[in-house]
């Protein structure tokens, strides 16, 4: 059977995949009444497609494969790999060009090319899984090495030095506490002095105004002077860092806050966080009603639920 070509006849069995596959393309596209080279060309191109497929699925279809060392596992590659890909993604565009199916052998055609190209990229997936192994088997040794010191707390298996900072953190903070509780209390007292101080100055500098008696404004003005002595001390104290010394940087207290939901007040948490940030709701909403459709659930309050039928 011979395709005529703008360029004259030629054999279709002669006839390279790639070419094959253009000018079945252009005939359907174009010329859908040449049946005979029509059905030729499909039979040409799915005989090529998949003497192609086994070739390059099969490394011992390739020179020296026929006696492969006796316990060897045979990994696919990327060349061959991305041969094959790029083979059924060129059909899959022939396929794939706004025209619909029109009948069973088509959509039978269509199918088996769909699960071809599933099949070639978990192929591809486990060609890139045998082609990483060597860098991600490195990684991991260089990753473990560093993690038996410097893991965080939170892993499984924390690091060595993680666990020494955490302890000698919690060594330093009973001390800083007691520095802080004494610190609190010498502003007290400054505070209180200063308070007191500054009331007896006024009153002083008041009754100063009416009095006759230099030595009443004297004193009112030695009262003034000692409350500002007490307010600057006040500050001297509030100024005072609470900490010890590092080698490069001074360790001081941090506070930490965290929220805790109190029973039965659930609900009230969840009428303010609607107002608050409404979107953050709804989106927190939406994945507790994913998970329980996905689950097998048909009615959830507050829910439309439809079906919507894909190819599996």
């Amino acid at each position: 059977m011979q395709y005529q070509s703008s360029k004259g006849p030629v054999a279709i069995d002669t006839m390279p995949l790639s070419y094959a596959k253009n000018a079945l393309n252009k005939l359907r596209r174009n010329e859908p009444e040449r049946t005979a080279e029509i059905d030729a060309l499909d039979a040409h191109v799915s005989k090529l497609t998949d003497e192609a497929t086994e070739k390059s699925l099969n490394p011992r279809a390739q020179i020296g494969g026929n006696e492969p060392p006796p316990e060897a596992e045979i990994k696919p590659g990327w060349e061959a790999v991305k041969v094959h890909m790029d083979d059924l993604l060129t059909e899959a565009a022939n396929w794939a060009d706004g025209t619909q199916i029109e009948n069973q052998e088509q959509a039978d055609k269509v199918g088996k090319l769909r699960q071809l190209l599933q099949d070639s990229a978990k192929l591809a997936d486990k060609a890139r899984v045998e082609e990483k192994k060597p860098l991600d088997d490195k990684i991991a040794e260089i990753q473990d090495r560093y993690n038996a010191y410097t893991a965080p707390l939170k892993n499984k298996k924390p690091g060595s030095v993680s666990k020494a900072v955490q302890a000698l953190g919690n060594l330093l903070t009973p001390w800083l506490n007691k520095l802080e509780a004494e610190k609190r209390e010498r502003e007290d007292a400054a505070r209180k002095a200063a308070e007191e101080t500054q009331a007896a100055a006024l009153a002083a500098r008041q009754e100063a105004k009416k009095a006759d008696d230099l030595s009443k404004m004297d004193q009112a003005d030695d009262l003034l002077a000692q409350a500002e002595e007490a307010a600057s001390a006040l500050k001297s104290v509030e100024r005072e860092k609470v900490q010890a010394k590092g080698e490069f940087r001074a360790i001081g207290m941090r506070s930490y806050w965290s929220a805790a939901l109190n029973p039965g007040e659930g609900g009230k948490a969840l009428v303010h966080y609607a107002k608050a940030q409404p979107d953050r709701v709804k989106a927190f909403l939406q994945t507790l009603a994913d998970e329980d459709v996905r689950r097998g659930m048909r009615e959830i309050p507050g829910f439309t639920i439809t079906e919507d039928r894909k190819v599996a």
